[in-house]
């Protein structure tokens, strides 16, 4: 699968000072003429409105069009340990990029990333012209028999070119990095194992907790609570943002409640990524007890 990606510039606080003539009414003195200066003051002017009539107006463009097209955008690698990735360049100019790779792991349900130098990505450097493509081989120095998925994230960052004229043509060019999830399978033919869920009370707000027992990853869409029962449930709290639970790892979701209402059921419902609908976790009902 390929992806487009339109890139979303950091946060950039810019000042740009339109100056504009007005004429107040006339008087007995007759016409003056004067000139008020107005600044405005530009955070995260890519997502708003006003940032593109400032933009016609001092003459600034901002490249509307996807800046790179990765395939694909998770990448899964087989147990011989290599995989290749394409990355084409949407920009209208010459972009030299450079890769790195961690190692991707969570530790007390927190991601972290480290360093490695047993799996690779070649060219670790690369100029790439105007709508051209590059061809990314990814795997291992030594390829080895793995027990459990091995994850790793590698980082896509486009290099600025100190001899860049963006500026003096009047546009505003962002150097950015792309995330790209990579999953090594293991050499276990095991099926996945069901998910184990928790859930505890903890100073007014409920805790719930997924562990992962499988040797490969899973990616829940939605995590909420309800207290209704039947096969049409909805979430009366919930976590929409997409969680990848990496294999024998573990996350948690807080979800703050009145303190009038925790002494009711309440049930855990999921989204797992591959699913349409919501799903009640059977046997993680709880009665919060009362302190």
């Amino acid at each position: 699968m390929a992806v487009s990606l339109v890139p979303r510039p950091r946060i950039v606080a810019q000042e740009i000072t339109v100056t504009r003539s007005s004429s107040p009414s006339r008087s007995d003195v007759g016409f003056i003429n004067f000139r008020r200066r107005q600044t405005f003051k530009i955070r995260q002017f890519a997502q708003q409105l006003s940032f593109l009539v400032f933009c016609l107006l001092v003459g600034v463009c901002l490249p509307a069009q996807a800046a790179i097209t990765i395939s694909p955008v998770i990448v899964h690698v087989p147990p011989d340990g290599r995989a290749i990735i394409t990355v084409r360049n949407e920009r209208q100019r010459e972009v030299l990029y450079q890769i790195s790779v961690f190692r991707w792991l969570q530790v007390d349900g927190v991601d972290r990333y480290e360093a490695t130098q047993d799996f690779i990505a070649s060219p670790p450097m690369f100029t790439l012209a105007a709508a051209e493509s590059q061809i990314i081989r990814v795997g291992f120095r030594n390829p080895q028999r793995l027990p459990l998925e091995q994850s790793y994230r590698l980082f896509l960052a486009e290099v600025p070119r100190p001899d860049d004229n963006s500026a003096e043509r009047g546009i505003v060019e962002f150097a950015m990095r792309y995330a790209i999830p990579v999953f090594v399978a293991s050499s276990s033919r095991a099926g996945p194992l069901p998910l184990v869920w928790q859930m505890r009370e903890e100073g007014g707000t409920l805790v719930v907790r997924v562990d992962n027992p499988s040797s490969t990853h899973t990616v829940l869409n939605m995590v909420g609570l309800t207290q209704q029962s039947g096969p049409d449930v909805q979430a009366e709290m919930a976590s929409q943002r997409r969680t990848t639970v990496l294999a024998h790892a573990w996350h948690e979701w807080r979800f703050p409640v009145a303190h009038d209402k925790l002494h009711l059921s309440w049930r855990i419902v999921v989204q797992q990524s591959d699913a349409q609908t919501l799903e009640v976790v059977p046997h993680a009902e709880m009665r919060p007890h009362l302190r």
